[in-house]
């Protein structure tokens, strides 16, 4: 199996990293009805909103092409691994995380970061915490387009998110990596911990572990829903408030697993 890149025919961001795709990647020929096959990587748009869609197509790992939406409207690249902490209020399941995969999301990050920087648009580039659905059973990444209609249609954006998805679904596996818990939405710190060059897979929100704790059940997900082995838990010390990070550094500890400060 290859990996698969996911095309919403509702989202104008999907739709336009789609054509950038067909355009970059002559080799994604068509295969049957919205679907399309190269060696490296299979490509299907399916309907419905993007964080709802349950491929019907079998893959390694499934690559979402997507918009993505703020209140400041800020243009930017984001990248991130779906799943939800608590409640599920945007698709998916509740308390489900799912497998990450720290070599696609890092190679995503840093292709879009070094591209965003050589082009004309400059745009920042995040990664973001986990959050949302849908919920897979394997290892599933959004790569994204931000953050208003004015973005989601730019070709030019739209390329630079496509050669993104094209170095996650062409990454090489990494054999360990990091997780981090604490900070904000949008964790600047772990961008950068990322763009350093030290891979993370699922990455927590201070505000979620506020919300809903840091239990062992969700913490252990963490560790062990991942595409590779998770060497260390990283904490963005001031992200977390002190209740929380008493509980989560307990956790960590009983569940032998390293950590430290981001």
């Amino acid at each position: 199996m290859r990996p698969l890149v996911v095309i919403a025919s509702e989202n104008p961001a999907s739709l336009n990293i789609k054509n950038a795709l067909l355009s970059l990647v002559p080799q994604l020929e068509p295969k049957g009805e919205m679907f399309w096959s190269s060696p490296a990587f299979d490509m299907a748009q399916y309907p419905g909103r993007i964080i709802d869609i349950v491929p019907s197509h079998d893959a390694e790992c499934y690559v979402f092409a997507s918009t993505h939406r703020s209140v400041s409207a800020k243009p930017c690249f984001t990248a991130h691994t779906p799943g939800n902490w608590g409640a599920a209020d945007m698709g998916g399941s509740p308390r489900t995380l799912n497998i990450a995969s720290a070599s696609r999301l890092s190679a995503a990050v840093r292709k879009m970061k070094e591209l965003s920087d050589a082009s004309r648009l400059g745009w920042e580039v995040s990664v973001e915490v986990d959050h949302h659905g849908p919920t897979l059973n394997c290892p599933v990444l959004f790569v994204e387009i931000g953050s208003s209609e004015k973005e989601w249609g730019m070709p030019e954006a739209g390329v630079i998110c496509a050669q993104g998805i094209i170095a996650a679904a062409t990454a090489a596996p990494v054999p360990e990596a990091c997780i981090g818990f604490g900070g904000t939405h949008y964790c600047p710190r772990f961008t950068g911990t990322i763009l350093s060059g030290t891979p993370l897979g699922h990455i927590i929100s201070g505000y979620s572990l506020e919300r809903d704790g840091a239990g062992e059940e969700m913490v252990r997900q963490a560790i062990e829903r991942n595409d590779c082995r998770i060497s260390r838990a990283l904490l963005d010390w001031k992200g977390i408030k002190g209740e929380r990070r008493r509980e989560l550094v307990a956790c960590l500890e009983k569940l032998r697993m390293p950590w430290g400060k981001a």
